[in-house]
């Protein structure tokens, strides 16, 4: 997923290279009066260093925006038929999901997918063959089934794949919190979850902790990566106050 914490804000970026567009602009005005060149070697020099200040911190500010956006692509559509026990569903045509940092996951035709690495009280809100979350479902369920690739690598693959199928952001978390909190796991790591994790061990308990993940993303807005912090950790998220 993307790194967080040490990446300047879109917002602030450009809100600072404005504020310094205006400090290059205020110090021209203040030289304005002398012919440019007469300016003094200093006087040039302050000027051509805050353009270049300007300048670095537009380009940064856009290189940030297209790494956030640089959810990944999609090769192909998917093309499914529900298999008669009407609960599997058979892929008729490959597709792949390429991440942000180049990774294929390609989902072959013939694969069966059912489902199954949803939790199952997200059934009802959120089925896995509906929505468009549908293709990140499709390839998360593929590689959970085949295992081919570290379980945390899959759940996060899981999450991008929402974003660049348009999934809005908070939901995406949400359904990527839970999935990471509940999904399969296997190899390095499996066995461990957060503390507490035994305590939702009923789907009313899954649900109500979704509903605490749900109203803890929507209002302190968590990264992807801290909400993988906070559940290694305990496994619970913060409760609203009452």
């Amino acid at each position: 997923m993307r790194p967080v914490g040490s990446v300047m804000p879109e917002s602030s970026a450009l809100m600072l290279a404005l504020d310094l567009g205006c400090c290059v602009i205020i110090n021209w005005q203040e030289l304005q009066g002398q012919d440019f060149l007469s300016l003094t070697r200093n006087d040039a020099m302050h000027l051509l260093k805050l353009s270049l200040v300007v300048f670095s911190c537009l380009l940064a500010s856009g290189a940030y925006s297209f790494a956030q956006e640089n959810w990944g692509r999609y090769s192909g559509d998917i093309i499914a038929k529900f298999l008669p026990d009407g609960r599997n569903m058979r892929i008729e045509r490959g597709f792949s999901y390429t991440d942000g940092r180049g990774r294929t996951w390609h989902v072959p035709a013939g694969a069966t997918t059912d489902g199954a690495s949803f939790p199952q009280f997200f059934w009802i809100a959120f089925p896995p063959f509906t929505g468009r979350y549908r293709a990140a479902a499709v390839v998360h369920d593929h590689y959970c089934q085949t295992k081919v690739r570290p379980w945390r690598e899959t759940h996060e693959a899981f999450y991008e794949a929402m974003r660049a199928s348009g999934v809005a952001e908070n939901t995406a978390k949400a359904m990527y919190g839970a999935v990471y909190n509940f999904g399969p796991r296997w190899g390095i790591g499996a066995a461990r979850r957060g503390p507490g994790a035994d305590k939702y061990r009923t789907d009313a308990e899954q649900e109500a902790f979704f509903s605490e993940l749900e109203a803890w993303i929507a209002r302190e807005k968590p990264s992807a990566e801290e909400i993988t912090k906070r559940l290694d950790e305990t496994a619970e998220v913060p409760r609203t106050r009452r």
